[in-house]
């Protein structure tokens, strides 16, 4: 066993060394990166002290160690953790490219990098039990982590990016708009459903709920109330926040909250539109003229993501699912779509478990055969635009943490750069009928601009630049171009005259107006409701016609430099320990003393997890231990116990085993992900007089529909098929055995619903004989032979989305699962059925903890043996049974 171990941290010794990863170390930081991003990491490094010291001393955190700042710059959209165990904070350096913290950010990576920042500092803060339980490791710091609402770890965090950054949320109209609405419609969540995110608009209701209670709470009572609320919650987290608020503010958490609302709300009246669109859970993004009539994309928790047809008098109707989200991932012309489509590639060795490499390439679909052609590959390209003869294509491309304009050539399927702008981003590109003009948003250091690019490569601003947020521009019929544009506390609908070259006012609605375009006599535009965004239409003599000037830019744009190049060197990725707990353990009936231990890489590519103790009854160490490497491209485990006491033998048994994960195929397509993997394993056991050992071999692949919708409990479609073989043998190979299976699945939607059948089948042979394997639920098998087969039948039916508070978190959907199953063996060449079949019934939930997001499924089933006429009743998380009911033990399998 000394070995095993010795060769474990031999093997995490080379694993650290071979990554390619690099690292800048400041005064307060270490931040890690791959050679591509280093200018970007440089730009961090050049900030990274400054803003850590401005929030370390208003949060009053003290800390001699360096934040560990993981940069990836391999993905196709732009996002940011704080990760405990170890604690550390990963930057995507991709923007987002919808801007959800903000058009006046003028950095998106400080922005970020401030937010992220802020979670760090709250979160490892030596407050509670860390104070005196800090021995135990700095992952002690997480454990009031579990308890807290989300909004109170997102509250601080919406507070600072705004106060301490350019921008940031609490600047940005568009969420602003995501509680001003509900307050004005009377359907405003309540503080224990901004706990958590349910399945329901606003998706980011727990920056909401605490961008609106700690901006109060801070500027109410300052920055020490939230900084004593903090520490007084996390010396007893049990009991919530209230009592904390209560000591410090004499209010509760509700009391508070009822506050803010009345602070923030603006009372409005919403413009009594037509309503074009579905009024409920969901978006509904602005349509195109097509071939089949005013068609445009909607993403609903309970239908997907879909195409819908708008015809005047009647409902909207589905046409058909698309694997897209947001209202940026589609253009339409006449006869075909152009989608941007994102995807994730687990198998590059780049890809980390916290930031996958991933990218978003362009399709074309035909509207009238719904099929599709794909135009590029390991690609990032958002925004996509057609032409309106359908003849040219443009899109934006990720650049770093800017974009830039490029052109697909449609037949040849190349990409080629268009346009770029230094430290620019230009997005949400509009072309005009016959592809000859290109209209555009160009965001720089915070400020907006329309601009235009013509054939010839001539590029004329239009609009701006203004501190104002502009949005969706698009060509009118007429040649004008309309585009939405910030102007006195709230969005409206503008356009701009290109021979007169003004500005024109034509509508506004105080609920917002997103995105519009002028359908013959109306105006139809996208525009908040609580349940999210719709649209509605106005006729065209309800507009106002009146001249506007936008503000001016609010400074001086120029050329960014960093004004000290910090040096560089290699970094290796080490274990880090970040928890050891007293772990006592029970052999033969007796309490034995153990320690339980957690170490993790910055990277998360290593893990070091297991247990160490004394058997005072055998008078000897015990320990188990699991080594995890996981690079992408493949994957290792090494395990290893040491004396572990057999109750069955009443020995104690040391084993050993090495598994190797290796991706044979990932594909991300269209309608569907598919993979292939292979997992050979070895190992050995022995109890110090004899020892067996193991080989395997297992290959599985899959196949996985895009169509997912929130109200899937069970997922979408899908395939599943395994097979793999076992060979055993004693110490000196004088005898083997061996054991060979194989499954295959298939889950189907049903009608294009959201109800799901799955079937499944499911075969072993072994040496030994196969009674005990594959069971009818928990029940004991009644037969055995050399091969069994199990067959087994499920109707899966959703029972809804909820939204339901509960302890720490909320229950957020349900589902009911109805499956029967049976058995066949073959013995000698003859075949014999089970003599019984079971059914059960499962009913699962569910549940959402509101600080770690961590999602659970408790489960009770019933399940009947037809035959023996027994029954079983299993409580369970997971899919893993805890607490089992039966009439007698005898009933039980032996697994």
């Amino acid at each position: 066993m000394r070995k095993i171990l010795l060769l474990i941290l031999f093997l995490c010794s080379i694993f650290s060394s071979v990554f390619a990863y690099q690292q800048i170390e400041t005064q307060h930081t270490r931040i890690i990166f791959e050679e591509d991003d280093q200018i970007f990491a440089q730009e961090v490094a050049s900030f990274a002290d400054e803003v850590y010291e401005n929030l370390a001393s208003y949060l009053d955190y003290e800390s001699d160690g360096k934040v560990p700042v993981v940069m990836s710059g391999k993905t196709a959209w732009a996002n940011g953790y704080y990760a405990p165990f170890p604690a550390s904070i990963y930057l995507y350096i991709t923007s987002p490219d919808n801007r959800f913290i903000g058009s006046r950010t003028a950095s998106w990576l400080r922005s970020l990098y401030t937010h992220e920042l802020t979670h760090y500092l709250h979160l490892n803060a030596n407050v509670g039990p860390a104070k005196v339980l800090g021995f135990l490791g700095p992952g002690v710091n997480a454990f009031s982590t579990v308890f807290m609402p989300g909004w109170w770890i997102e509250g601080i965090t919406t507070h600072t990016e705004t106060a301490f950054a350019e921008g940031g949320r609490g600047d940005s109209l568009p969420f602003e708009l995501s509680y001003q609405v509900p307050l004005q419609e009377e359907a405003m969540w309540s503080l224990a459903q901004g706990a958590y995110n349910g399945p329901f608009a606003p998706s980011g209701r727990i920056y909401v709920t605490g961008y609106l209670m700690v901006d109060y709470l801070i500027k109410t009572y300052g920055v020490e109330a939230f900084n004593t609320i903090n520490e007084r919650f996390a010396a007893f987290p049990f009991l919530g926040l209230s009592p904390a608020f209560r000591k410090v503010t004499g209010y509760s958490a509700k009391e508070l909250f009822t506050f803010a609302l009345e602070e923030r709300g603006k009372p409005y009246k919403a413009i009594e539109g037509e309503m074009v669109s579905i009024r409920g859970q969901g978006n509904s993004y602005l349509p195109y003229e097509t071939s089949l009539g005013l068609v445009g994309y909607r993403e609903s928790p309970y239908d997907g993501s879909a195409l819908y047809r708008y015809e005047e008098g009647k409902e909207p109707e589905r046409l058909f699912s698309l694997p897209i989200s947001g209202r940026s991932s589609i253009a339409l012309s006449d006869t075909v779509a152009l989608l941007s489509v994102d995807s994730v590639d687990p198998t590059d060795p780049s890809s980390l478990s916290l930031a996958q490499v991933s990218y978003s390439d362009l399709y074309l679909l035909d509207l009238e055969n719904r099929t599709s052609k794909r135009l590029t590959e390991n690609q990032r390209l958002v925004h996509p635009s057609l032409s309106g003869d359908g003849n040219r294509a443009v899109a934006s491309r990720i650049s770093g943490s800017f974009y830039e304009l490029v052109e697909i050539d449609l037949e040849e399927k190349s990409v080629e750069l268009l346009y770029r702008e230094e430290r620019t981003s230009l997005l949400e590109p509009s072309l005009n009928t016959d592809g000859s003009l290109l209209v555009f948003l160009a965001l720089q250091e915070g400020n907006s601009s329309i601009k235009l690019l013509d054939r010839q490569g001539k590029v004329q601003t239009l609009v701006g630049p203004t501190k104002s947020e502009l949005r969706s521009p698009l060509f009118d019929e007429d040649g004008s171009i309309l585009f939405v544009g910030e102007q006195d506390g709230k969005f409206s609908v503008y356009r701009y005259d290109r021979e007169g070259e003004e500005t024109i006012k034509l509508f506004s609605d105080p609920a917002g107006t997103i995105a519009a375009r002028i359908n013959g006599d109306t105006l139809i535009y996208e525009t908040y409701t609580p349940e999210g965004y719709v649209l509605k239409s106005v006729g065209i003599d309800r507009m106002e016609y009146s001249p506007v000037t936008f503000p001016e830019a609010k400074m001086e744009t120029g050329t960014f430099e960093i004004a000290r190049e910090y040096p560089i060197s290699s970094y290796r990725d080490n274990l880090r320990l970040n928890l050891v707990l007293p772990f006592p353990f029970i052999e033969a009936n007796s309490i034995q003393p153990g320690l339980w231990f957690h170490a993790t890489s910055n990277l998360r590519k290593q893990s070091l997890i297991g247990s160490v103790g004394y058997s005072f009854t055998g008078m000897r160490p015990v320990s188990n231990v699991v080594y995890q490497y996981a690079g992408g491209n493949y994957s290792l485990q090494l395990t290893g116990d040491l004396n572990t006491y057999d109750i069955d033998s009443a020995t104690y048994l040391t084993n050993a085993s090495v598994t190797v994960g290796l991706p044979v195929y990932y594909h991300s397509g269209f309608n569907t992900i598919k993979r292939i993997s292979l997992q050979p394993s070895l190992s050995v056991s022995t109890n110090y007089s004899d020892w067996a050992g193991a080989a395997t071999l297992t290959i599985g692949g899959s196949s996985v529909s895009r169509d997912y919708r929130t109200i899937d409990f069970y997922g979408p479609s899908m395939s599943e098929v395994a097979a793999g073989i076992q060979v055993l043998t004693n110490g000196d190979f004088s005898s083997q055995w061996y054991a060979a299976y194989s499954s295959i699945m298939r889950q189907q939607r049903l009608f294009g619903g959201r109800h799901m059948a799955r079937v499944s089948l499911s075969g072993i042979t072994s040496s030994q004989g196969v009674g005990s394997a594959y069971p009818l639920f928990s029940f004991r098998p009644l037969g055995d032979g050399d091969v069994k087969i199990r067959l087994s039948a499920s109707y899966l039916l959703p029972l809804g989305l909820l939204d339901i508070p509960f302890l720490y978190g909320g229950i957020t959907k349900a589902g009911l699962e109805l499956s029967a199953k049976t058995a066949w063996y073959l013995d000698d060449g003859a075949v014999q059925w089970e003599d019984a079949w079971a059914v059960g019934a499962t009913l699962s939930g569910n549940f959402v903890m509101g600080g770690p997001s961590f999602a659970f499924q408790p489960f009770v089933r019933f399940a009947y043996l037809f035959g023996p006429d027994d029954w079983a009743i299993t409580i369970g998380m997971n899919g893993q049974g805890i607490l089992e009911f039966l009439p007698t033990p005898d009933h039980a399998p032996h697994l």
